[in-house]
């Protein structure tokens, strides 16, 4: 009978675990576009607060900074396409026109009349359709 003693696992800092479980939830969550942003920040934060002084960083703690780091990546990709076509899509007729018709069924009031009331500045002065 072998009686040898294995030495336990070593115990794994909750900071690495947390900060790459939200780097994995950063990347499955991109097509939000919203919930990368916190999730990201987050897990990065996590490994540099897992990181100790005088030792490597985990790779765990890496692998968390990787993946979120993507994940904020791609959802500040998703971001800059949405606001770079904005303005051609709000000087096209039709979709101001379709964006008009759905305003009013939902609330009432066209999509234009709602903008300038809300901001003070009327929609067709900044774009004006094409």
């Amino acid at each position: 009978m072998d009686y040898r003693q294995n030495s336990p696992a070593p115990r794994r800092n909750p900071f690495t675990v947390a900060s790459l479980v939200l780097g994995i939830c950063s990347l499955a969550s991109i097509c939000t576009a919203i919930l990368p942003l916190p999730l990201g920040a987050l897990g990065i934060l996590f490994a540099i607060l897992s990181y100790r002084k005088g030792r490597q960083m985990d790779t765990m703690a890496m692998a968390g900074i990787a993946t979120s780091c993507v994940g904020l990546v791609f959802s500040a990709l998703i971001y800059g396409v949405v606001f770079s076509m904005m303005p051609a899509m709000m000087r096209d007729p039709d979709y101001r026109d379709m964006l008009n018709r759905y305003s009013e069924n939902m609330y009432g009031e066209s999509y234009d009349d709602l903008f300038e009331r809300a901001y003070g500045i009327d929609l067709d002065e900044l774009f004006p359709t094409e």
